[in-house]
């Protein structure tokens, strides 16, 4: 063993060592009364609470912000002719890349110029200023006034939230990043949309189908901007589907939409029935578009930010299961949901 010995011994084990501070004597006792834990732990369970609003500050402010043209007929243009291209040389990839980059940028230096993001020098978004006046301001123009007290327990304590905002500008990012809302609409969306383009041609062609476009736009005519659904269809028309509210329309006019207890079929579904009679003449689907970057949460919004304990995994797990029993498990439910 001694061809070993000039590589033993040479560096110093690293440990972590983990206390715990317990009060001593009438310590505890002095916290209690004093009410800090209490306090405390009204904080943490407010802190999630807040981060609730300020993701909904985020999504007003891209909402407002995007929803007007910001990409620019001109650089989709270029975008299709190159996703034209199937077999991309290696320059046409490098152009394309290029384009992409582009627009990232374009979407978000709009952001990033609005003075509710930048004030200055200082992104206002992520500071102080948004707890103390911006998402005060926001909560009152919304009427949502019951939620003040809860953003104002936060006014001398915003450093709370400065690892959340940290994650938030990853959302604002240029960068080819999935968590970014360029990247959603550049890289998630768009080719979607420009496969919609070519699959509606064919769509629109088929009498049957194009009936019934006129109307799938009366039902749907009060959240439309088009004088006709084909205009939804046109290359320029992509710069109108950056905002959550317009992928929604989108989204509607692809697979129907459930107003009022009854349901408007969307193109999609008058396609499978025209498959279903047409075997030998069938026609592609509709793609939807994705989410908006924090939209897309929505339907996981039930979930906690995290477990704190073993008793609240325990006590989630109890709620879900009442929960399944109440709504599907009892006698009749099953049979009911299914009917």
């Amino acid at each position: 063993m001694t061809q070993f010995n000039d590589f033993t011994n040479l560096y110093p084990v690293s440990k972590t060592l983990r206390f715990e501070l317990k009060p001593i004597g009438k310590t505890l006792e002095n916290f209690i009364n004093s009410g800090l834990l209490d306090q405390d732990q009204c904080r943490a369970d407010n802190y999630i609470k807040v981060k609730k609003l300020i993701d909904d500050y985020h999504k007003a402010f891209i909402e407002n912000v995007l929803s007007t043209p910001t990409i620019g007929e001109d650089l989709l243009e270029d975008y299709a002719k190159l996703y034209a291209i199937r077999d991309k040389s290696e320059d046409e990839q490098n152009r394309m890349s290029e384009v992409k980059k582009t627009m990232r940028t374009a979407i978000v230096k709009k952001l990033k110029a609005d003075q509710r993001y930048h004030h200055g020098k200082q992104e206002r978004i992520f500071k102080k200023e948004l707890i103390q006046q911006d998402l005060p301001d926001f909560l009152r123009t919304h009427s949502r006034e019951e939620d003040l007290d809860l953003v104002k327990e936060f006014r001398n304590f915003t450093t709370y939230f400065t690892g959340f905002h940290e994650n938030r500008k990853n959302m604002y990012s240029d960068e080819e990043k999935s968590t970014a809302i360029a990247y959603r609409l550049v890289h998630d969306n768009l080719p979607r949309f420009m496969d919609n383009l070519s699959s509606f041609q064919k769509i629109s062609s088929a009498p049957e189908i194009a009936k019934k476009l006129s109307t799938l736009y009366v039902a749907l005519e009060n959240y439309l901007n088009v004088m006709e659904i084909g205009e939804m269809f046109t290359l320029a028309y992509y710069d109108h589907l950056l905002t959550q509210s317009q992928i929604e329309v989108y989204n509607a006019v692809i697979g129907g939409k459930t107003e009022k207890g009854a349901k408007i079929q969307g193109i999609n579904e008058y396609i499978n029935l025209y498959n279903q009679q047409h075997k030998d003449q069938r026609l592609p689907l509709l793609k939807p578009l994705y989410k908006q970057i924090l939209s897309d949460r929505e339907s996981l919004s039930w979930l906690p930010e995290a477990f704190a304990s073993d008793h609240e995994v325990l006590k989630a797990i109890q709620q879900f299961y009442e929960h399944l029993s109440a709504t599907v498990l009892a006698d009749g439910q099953l049979q009911c949901l299914l009917q």
